[in-house]
């Protein structure tokens, strides 16, 4: 404990070099621990899916109870999912995805408002809403296909709630075949909700399992794989049976009503015809008996109206003969006047009797007249309605029958149809499908790779530490040993107060170190992947016992296995020989000096300054490998900034030359896009048509989502520039395909590989990488228009236009905004300012190793120096006797420290940039690539701030020098 006190700054030294080891690796080492259990704590909660079955004809629910039944299954539930392109508030048309609440699978957890109570509420993606507020409401576009919209049960739903859900852990929303071929979000409404009556897939939960990414849980799931497709297939087969039944029995009953309505049909037309028919003889037969009674009151009129004109002839004789009897009355006696007078009474009363009775008769046959025209009119009207119901007849007949017409096609086709129906492709999907998850994965292994690497440094730096220390230590009290010894102490008793020395200092630095690496290292590196991954602010704080005991014994071996090694060589001498002073070693020219010219134009205090840095050599190591690795530690810290924070002008200004990208919401065919040009003539100078999606990338048994590109290749380096390095990349011609670098990197695939393609309708096509470009931002693949016909066997879907500016780039992609076909538009300097706001948070890392640089210098060099010092007490002693003023004392002492420095510093350069390039390896942020870049800059600064450290560190170190009194050089080593 004494010498503890008397030696403090050598027992700090080593505990805080131990500490900064132990932290550095057990903080990184548990990291990727607390963040995976806090991500499985998270989705336990929320009973994430182990298996996903999916079948292209749909599950039902005896396929869920089959699945439920199933051994090994804890939970299975059938859910409901649909692309689908949706119209906000702001009358913005995005892709979403479309599914059905689950309670046994997948639950959701509500960041705000409430769950859906009736059919028509949602509760919407928390991340991703956009301007989407509770209240508001979505509609289902009128573009989507019928297929889509019949899906539906509802055009609108009512925005209820915000939530998250266990199969997006990340930002990351997938792909689809709609719209600009990426989901912008999702919503969940109740199955209620969904106008189906089958199931999209089934999500099933395993009874067995373990912690996420551990080998328990990834035999478990090995395990269960053939039960899960054997399930997948045999209720695939099943619905297919059933689907096939239901159809043709609904066939059967569409046939049975055909024929039916058919029937009734002909027997209606018949009964209504015939009703017509015998309508039309009624009005025939009046027509005819009216022409026959016309005919005949016609000849009874003429011969009346002759009758009475013979009688007006007559009654006019009568009266002539009147006038003549009346004259020859004279003449005539009385009798005879009176017998001639009452026979032309008798004649003119019988004349008018008759002509009375014709002109009856001529009454009676007008009043016939006029009731048989009466009966003509009659008869007349209801032939124009039989015209009219039969006209009426006619048209209801020939649509029922065009109807019927129609039906039969139908059933007909139904029939092709049902024979057309496929057997049906099933699939047993487990988590490593999710790109979340596998992101996860991956993003979280970082940390640990790390951990393996970086620490070395710091353990190595320790135990040289320590070696450096307690041989000095060993050195300065080999009289104090060789006394003990020759008194009787054993060399264990002796050992024991050095073991104990560097012991004690090493356990309090690695219980420090390791209590606070597992707390601020996991928090820190938490908060920096934070922006991709956001479900939980905790992160779950974890202490392992078996990395702390493994911490500790690595501490202390480092530690009391150096202190071994430098004590074993003096206790294995005599105590007599210990007793005595060590002979000094014999001086050795140094390389320099045999360099004549360089070496007789060096001043003597240099020359001193040299002889001392190559002289103690172990020292001059132990230096060399702690400010190289502080150096290789700045150059790596500020090497990650400088690939990151210039990452979207890498993108965005190397690659993706464009000034913005346009999506529309259709197929932009040759007439379309003529008609989008001419509209933004005004403000675009060049445009390039695209096809753009997201698919499936496949290789061995990794699927990772991409950003597929189709274009006809020409013009297309104008706009999107294929390069590596310096080099061009020709535009892949048919059957071949040009991947980003990170694809290469992260799934091993080069030039000439052949690598595999799916859509999100499971279309698959096979292609041959032709090159490898440079990319930054997302995962690029890039292809031909007629590879794509050809692999997936229809023509792509122009869905996008990138554009070339005029004048200003935001007044031209506003017009393009406004263009009535348009679904969204980017714009590229918008895109680089959101980037570069993403790489913000990676600021944390860079500030933690930096940190640790300048910890690991400060105490090297303090170290070193303070040994330096103390060992070498009488020679500064000395040269202060001889007249060596303050500053030359601190010069002739410290100069060593610079040029040890300068030295480590230059080695440090390659070290920094060697670690550079596998920390950029290991940091993977999905959809960014780091590439290794270091400006001079960054390597100016990390060497100057290892000269800062090392200045910093000599301030202390000079009022040290300064107390050192010139009495000391008269003290013999006794």
């Amino acid at each position: 404990m004494r010498e503890i006190r008397n030696s403090i700054g050598r027992y700090i030294a080593i505990l805080a070099i131990v500490a900064l080891g132990v932290g550095f690796f057990a903080g990184l080492k548990v990291t990727r621990e607390a963040m995976v259990s806090t991500t499985n704590d998270y989705l336990s909660a929320h009973k994430f899916y182990d298996y996903q079955l999916i079948s292209t004809i749909g599950f039902d629910d005896d396929s869920v109870s089959d699945v439920t039944a199933a051994s090994g299954v804890k939970a299975a539930e059938g859910s409901i999912s649909s692309d689908v392109l949706v119209t906000t508030e702001s009358n913005a048309e995005s892709v979403f995805k479309a599914y059905s609440i689950t309670s046994k699978v997948n639950t959701l957890k509500l960041s705000d408002g409430r769950m859906p109570k009736t059919a028509n509420e949602c509760v919407l993606d928390a991340r991703h809403q956009n301007d989407n507020e509770i209240g508001d409401y979505i509609t289902i576009s009128d573009t989507n296909d019928s297929d889509t919209s019949d899906m539906f049960k509802y055009k609108k739903y009512k925005i209820v709630g915000l939530v998250e859900s266990p199969l997006y852990l990340n930002y990351q929303r997938g792909s689809t075949s709609l719209g600009t071929g990426s989901i912008d979000s999702f919503f969940y409404i109740e199955k209620q909700g969904f106008d189906v009556d089958y199931y999209t897939s089934i999500y099933v939960r395993l009874n067995k399992g373990g912690e996420i990414f551990s080998s328990e849980y990834k035999k478990a799931v090995s395990d269960a794989k053939p039960e899960m497709k054997t399930l997948a297939k045999d209720t695939t087969a099943t619905r297919y049976k059933a689907v096939v039944a239901d159809a043709k029995k609904e066939l059967a009953k569409q046939k049975k009503k055909y024929n039916n309505s058919y029937q009734t049909y002909l027997s209606e037309k018949e009964s209504a015809y015939a009703r017509l028919d015998a309508a039309s003889a009624r009005i025939t037969s009046g027509e005819a008996t009216i022409r026959s009674t016309q005919k005949t009151l016609t000849t009874k009129k003429t011969s009346l109206e002759s009758s009475k004109t013979k009688i007006n002839s007559g009654l006019t004789q009568i009266a002539t003969s009147r006038q003549q009897l009346e004259a020859q009355k004279p003449y005539m006696s009385d009798e005879q006047y009176a017998e001639a007078k009452g026979k032309l009474d008798a004649q003119e009363t019988a004349l008018k009797k008759r002509l009375a009775q014709v002109n009856g008769g001529l009454a009676q046959i007008a009043a016939a007249q006029k009731k048989l025209a009466a009966s003509k009119a009659t008869l007349a009207e209801s032939k124009v309605k039989l015209n009219a119901s039969r006209a009426t007849a006619d048209k209801k007949f020939a649509e029922a029958k065009t109807k019927l017409d129609k039906g039969k096609k139908a059933l007909d086709k139904a029939d092709n149809k049902i024979a057309k129906i496929k057997s049906g492709k099933s699939y047993a999907l487990t988590r490593s499908s999710n790109a979340g998850y596998v992101s996860f994965d991956s993003d979280s292994s970082i940390v640990d790779s790390i951990a393996k690497v970086f620490p070395i440094f710091f353990f190595l730096v320790a135990a040289l530490v320590c070696m450096t220390t307690m041989t000095r230590m060993v050195e300065e009290q080999r009289s104090q040993i060789g006394v003990l010894k020759a008194l009787g102490y054993s060399n264990s008793k002796v050992m024991g107060k050095y073991l104990f020395y560097s012991g004690s200092a090493a356990f309090i630095g690695a219980v420090a170190g390791f209590f606070i690496g597992c707390r601020v290292f996991p928090l820190v590196i938490w908060k920096a992947y934070g922006m991709m991954y956001n479900f939980n602010y905790d992160i779950n704080y974890v202490l392992n016992w078996k990395l702390a005991a493994f911490s500790l014994a690595a501490a202390l071996l480092c530690s009391m296995g150096a202190t071994w090694i430098s004590c074993a060589e003096d206790f294995a001498v005599a105590p007599a020989q210990l007793i005595r002073p060590k002979a000094p070693k014999s001086g050795k020219r140094i390389l320099l000096e045999r360099i004549k010219p360089i070496w007789s134009r060096i001043s003597f205090l240099y020359k001193v300054s040299l002889r001392n840095i190559f002289r103690y050599k172990k020292r001059f190591f132990m230096m060399v490998v702690g400010i190289s690795g502080c150096t290789a530690l700045l150059i790596a810290g500020f090497g990650i900034n400088d690939s990151i924070k210039n990452i979207a002008n890498f993108q965005y200004q190397e690659i993706d030359k464009y000034d913005y990208a346009v999506a529309f919401d259709r197929n932009m065919n040759a007439d379309n896009r003529q008609d989008f040009i001419k509209y933004t003539e005004e403000g675009t100078a060049k445009v390039l048509f695209a096809h753009s999606s997201s698919v499936d990338l496949l290789k061995g048994d990794t699927d990772k989502s991409v950003s597929l590109i189709a274009s006809d290749g020409k013009n297309f380096g104008t706009f999107i520039s294929l390069h590596k390095g310096s080099t061009a990349i020709a535009f892949p011609k048919t059957g071949e395909v040009v991947i980003c670098k990170k694809l290469s990197e992260q799934l091993k695939i080069k030039v000439g590989d052949t690598i595999t393609l799916r859509t999100g309708d499971y279309d698959r096509m096979k292609v041959k990488v032709s090159g490898v470009c440079d990319n930054y931002v997302n995962n690029f693949i890039y292809v031909s228009t007629a590879t794509y016909e050809k692999g997936f066997g229809k023509a792509p879907k122009i869905n996008t236009a990138y554009g070339i500016a005029k004048g200003a780039v935001h007044k031209a992609a506003a017009t393009c905004a406004n263009y009535k076909y348009t679904a969204a538009t980017v714009v590229n300097s918008d895109m680089r300012k959101l980037v570069d706001k993403m790489m913000q948070s990676l600021n944390a890392v860079i500030i933690l190793v930096v940190s640790c640089a300048a910890a690991l210098a400060f105490i090297v060099i303090f170290n070193l120096t303070n040994i330096n010092i103390t060992e070498r007490i009488r020679e500064i002693a000395t040269i202060k006797v001889l007249g060596f003023n303050y500053k030359e004392t601190n010069a002739y002492v410290l100069r060593e420290n610079m040029f040890m420095t300068l030295i480590s510093a230059v080695v440090g350069i390659p070290l920094g940039w060697l670690l550079l390039k596998f920390v950029l390896s290991e940091i993977k942020v999905e959809l960014v690539y780091f590439a290794l870049r270091v400006t001079p800059m960054s390597y100016l600064l990390s060497v100057l701030l290892t000269f800062v450290f090392a200045i910093l560190v000599s301030i202390p170190m000079s009022f040290k020098l300064r107390k050192v009194s010139m009495t000391e050089s008269l003290k013999s080593v006794e």
